[in-house]
């Protein structure tokens, strides 16, 4: 199997404990499967968004508590999730709901701000992920060991560069103005569109690879991951588009 024989290292984490699994019996990763488990998370997301909707209106300050509790542990759920692709269905499904709860709050404060952002940052959200795929399906974007190494370097340099910014702040106050604002969301689309195309090169690869079940959890949670951040770094591009129209 092609995908057991492959000398990326980026996906050698995910699919070691595929190739100690390996036997004649084991049932093989489909392309059904992987999109029930992405409807399956999706579906997690928006309980969680409207649980939080819901108390937002009922009880905000239980609404503040959630959100400090999600924010504290999602990162890490999802943190375990990628690191240990067995864990990827326990631990997906949680930060799913955890982090509905965020967007769905998050959503709700955005839309009030702006009436029809939401719907204007999934309708994005929607086209963005169209426009990927066909440019992955169609080959006219590959993801090579060359495009890894990229998305590798690119993603490390925003993440210190974030870190020194920070650093930065707590000495120096820093004022960023819409066009700085603007570059900085633009980059972060950016990277989310470079991690959609590895998410679907990954699914690609565990499908075709005939790689066992259980990793359609792993590279559904993968997918589902980038297009909720993808949409949470949207939202605020599109309020402030907005705000300027009007």
């Amino acid at each position: 199997m092609s995908i057991f024989r492959s000398n990326n290292p980026v996906y050698k984490r995910a699919l070691s404990q595929a190739e100690g699994a390996i036997d004649i019996s084991y049932e093989a990763s489909t392309y059904a499967g992987v999109a029930r488990k992405v409807l399956f998370y999706i579906a997690l997301v928006v309980i969680g968004a409207v649980g939080g909707i819901a108390l937002m209106a009922s009880n905000p300050d239980l609404v503040v508590n959630l959100l400090i509790l999600s924010l504290a542990t999602t990162g890490i759920f999802a943190f375990i999730g990628f690191l240990i692709p067995s864990a990827a269905k326990f631990f997906g499904s949680i930060y799913c709901l955890g982090e509905g709860l965020l967007v769905g709050v998050v959503s709700l404060v955005f839309d009030t701000a702006a009436p029809g952002v939401v719907l204007a940052a999934l309708l994005s959200t929607v086209v963005v992920v169209a426009m990927v795929a066909t440019l992955y399906l169609t080959g006219l974007v590959k993801v090579t060991n060359t495009f890894l190494r990229f998305l590798l370097i690119f993603a490390i340099s925003i993440l210190l560069s974030m870190f020194l910014l920070w650093i930065i702040s707590i000495f120096v106050e820093i004022k960023f103005n819409f066009a700085i604002s603007a570059l900085v969301s633009a980059i972060m689309i950016f990277l989310c569109i470079l991690y959609l195309f590895y998410d679907l090169d990954m699914i690609r690869r565990i499908v075709e690879g005939g790689a066992p079940k259980k990793l359609e959890w792993y590279v559904a949670f993968g997918l589902v991951f980038t297009l909720i951040w993808l949409y949470m770094e949207l939202l605020p591009v599109l309020v402030r588009l907005m705000a300027r129209r009007d």
